[in-house]
């Protein structure tokens, strides 16, 4: 494969409450899902695991996909209650009252693992738990009356999934009788508005997963429908998107790790027009959606047999272009890191990520820029200058709005732009994450009061306040206004450099070498708490969690904002104070390390560049908790200070936050309009 075949594309797409994103659309209907899992056959041969694919997939339609409870019917032999085990009986009984309630705008998925038989005349039978192969005519579940259910159901659109035809070792061993999957399926082809997935062809065995204790086919299709499916990052997962992703996951992975081959198979009436939406996604944290595309990301290393990687930072489309960290502050350095941290813990040292330190050294060395990520010449020069580098992860962020994002991440063969791999899932920012977008505001009163009835009763409070904050972010910085009670100031040499503000932005010129000083006054009169960054790292040192478990206190750490250690601002103990640099030691002799200006040649606007410096200095002010209401710095000299700590006091609400971008350069300061 040669010495650098893979690249690494994490497209971070970031949207704003689209519908498909955040919630459904109005009039675009429910989801409702019926899921039959059989597992242990009183007559016919057990199966394993089959009751876990039902129940995981139940959950991701609830967390991911919003679907309420009830309207998912579960079908397991699990279940106390007889009428909700997989009996004949039962299925017969409750999938015409249940598909009833299905209305004509709604969607709906039907998920069927377990036997399939065949009586002697050829007719095809769904084998309940208490099927007895031998009489397959009298006691299983005929497909052709499992058809006409599908057929009446009013739903727009419906997709069946079959896990059948389970063999030997992998998740049982059927009879000669035995029905595959596709040829399950095959009596559906005709129906209006159904496509059906099927877990393998006719000649073909559904394998299980030991190591995730679910079938192969059915892993796969849950991950799917995660999110990791959506490739154009609009937060739908549909048709398409689903069964590219499920062919190509299956298929790769049964030839990396499995004893045969299994190719999931679509059947679709021939001429169906439009490309159907199997599930609206939901957000979910954004820490949640880096964890799960890293687990996925690391999982494609390991079956490509990849044992290095470097994580870039996350680069993100505005109006001049592609550029780094133009239109969203330290989020994406954040993001960039927390990935490598989530890849380091899904790895399990099976693979390796190059040292950051030794990566932005050869990354300044070279000068390397975004269009270089498409030069083959460029990509061998920094794999050489890293001991070589078979994959490089970058991600990418568009478009946000409001605080719905969407992650959507591939895996590139760099030499042919073949997809080897995808991930990704939309997140929904907290307040404390858009505060880490470079955007400055002060929170006012009212931007908290829920929305009056019957007036956009739909939008959440916490959409609504961000709406809001989005509204004051392109008014001026609050820091322009004198009545703004949170003051911060740059000091170098005992005077303040004063700053130039461009709207919403305030930009002061710092130069190389310079050391400096960030001067903070509370004239609110009340106590408030502030975390403070400095191009992304908290100013004070805070616990973190290795790999191995250990817990370690680590000076000036890049953190979300969110679980930033924050400084304690109490006016009834001084009104003002400085913050001279990243802090080493808390306590009475406490220490830190100076702030000193390193390699200010680019502002944060127009940066193309993969250095190590962003230019942004962030101080989010907050309410204690329970009230009610292209620069880059480095850790310079070291000296002692009183930094005693303050205990019992967290942060809560966010009443402010104030970005002070910084740059060598007027010309720079332009770019930053």
């Amino acid at each position: 494969m040669g010495r650098w075949p893979i690249l690494c594309l994490l497209a971070i797409a970031s949207l704003g409450r689209p519908a498909a994103a955040a919630e459904a659309p109005q009039n675009s209907g429910r989801q409702w899902a019926l899921l039959i899992g059989v597992e242990k056959y009183h007559r016919a041969p057990r199966l394993r695991f089959t009751i876990n694919d039902v129940r995981v997939l139940s959950q991701t339609l609830r967390e991911r996909g919003g679907v309420a409870e009830e309207q998912i019917l579960e079908l397991t032999d699990d279940d106390r209650n007889p009428r909700f085990q997989p009996l004949k009986t039962s299925i017969e009984a409750e999938l015409p009252q249940w598909l009833a309630k299905v209305g004509p705008q709604d969607r709906l998925l039907v998920y069927f693992s377990g036997h399939g038989f065949r009586d002697p005349a050829g007719k095809m039978y769904l084998a309940p738990l208490d099927c007895d192969p031998a009489r397959a005519a009298a006691t299983g579940v005929p497909v052709e009356w499992f058809r006409e259910q599908i057929a009446k159901c009013k739903a727009e659109f419906k997709l069946l999934v079959i896990d059948a035809c389970h063999s030997g070792s992998e998740k049982g061993e059927d009879e000669d009788t035995g029905v595959g999957a596709k040829d399950l399926g095959e009596p559906f082809r005709d129906l209006s508005g159904v496509v059906t997935l099927a877990g393998s062809t006719g000649d073909e065995k559904s394998q299980i997963w030991e190591e995730k204790e679910q079938s192969l086919f059915s892993y796969w299709l849950d991950q799917g429908l995660k999110g990791h499916a959506d490739e154009n990052g609009d937060g739908d997962v549909d048709i398409d998107e689903l069964n590219n992703f499920v062919y190509r996951s299956v298929t790769r992975t049964a030839k990396a790790f499995f004893p045969r081959q299994q190719t999931p198979v679509r059947i679709v009436r021939s001429g169906t027009p439009g490309v159907p939406v199997v599930l609206h996604l939901k957000p979910m944290s954004l820490k949640q959606v880096l964890k799960e595309t890293a687990a996925q990301l690391g999982w494609v290393m390991q079956e490509r047999k990849l044992h290095k990687a470097a994580v870039l930072e996350f680069t993100n489309d505005t109006k001049l272009g592609e550029l780094l960290g133009a239109d969203f502050g330290a989020l994406g350095r954040y993001c960039a890191e927390e990935f490598e941290r989530q890849m380091l813990r899904a790895g399990e040292d099976k693979y390796t990520l190059v040292d950051r330190r030794r990566l932005q050294q050869a990354l300044s060395q070279q000068r390397f820029r975004l269009e270089d990520l498409a030069s083959a010449t460029a990509m061998k020069s920094l794999s050489d200058h890293v001991g070589g580098l078979p994959v490089v992860a970058l991600g990418t962020l568009r478009n946000r709005q409001g605080r719905v994002v969407t992650l959507q991440c591939k895996l590139m063969n760099s030499e042919s732009g073949e997809v080897v791999g995808s991930a990704g899932g939309i997140a929904q920012l907290n307040e404390s994450e858009w505060a880490m977008l470079g955007r400055s505001v002060m929170v006012k009163d009212d931007d908290r009061m829920p929305p009056l009835p019957g007036s956009e009763s739909a939008v959440v409070p916490e959409d609504a306040l961000v709406e809001r904050l989005d509204e004051h972010a392109q008014g001026p910085h609050p820091l322009s206004d004198p009545k703004f009670p949170y003051r911060l100031r740059v000091v170098v040499n005992g005077r303040e450099r004063q700053g130039v503000f461009r709207g919403n932005d305030m930009i002061v010129t710092l130069n190389k070498g310079e050391v400096y000083q960030l001067h903070v006054e509370n004239r609110s009169g009340s106590l408030c708490l502030m975390r403070l960054l400095v191009d992304g790292l908290n100013t004070l040192p805070q616990k973190e969690e290795n790999t191995k478990g250990v817990e370690t206190m680590q000076v000036a750490p890049r953190v979300n904002l969110s679980e930033a250690r924050a400084w304690v601002l109490d006016p009834a103990v001084r009104s003002d104070f400085a913050v001279a640099g990243f802090v080493t030691e808390t306590g009475v002799q406490g220490k830190l390390r100076e702030f000193t200006v390193v390699d200010a040649s680019q502002s944060l606007a127009a940066r193309q560049q993969f250095t190590d410096q962003i230019g942004l200095i962030t101080a989010a002010f907050y309410a204690p908790a329970g009230a009610t209401r292209g620069a880059g710095t480095a850790a310079g000299r070291e000296r002692q200070v009183d930094l005693t700590t303050r205990s019992g006091v967290q942060p809560g609400d966010l009443l402010g936050v104030v970005h002070i971008r910084y740059s060598d350069a007027p010309s720079n300061e332009k770019s930053a309009q």
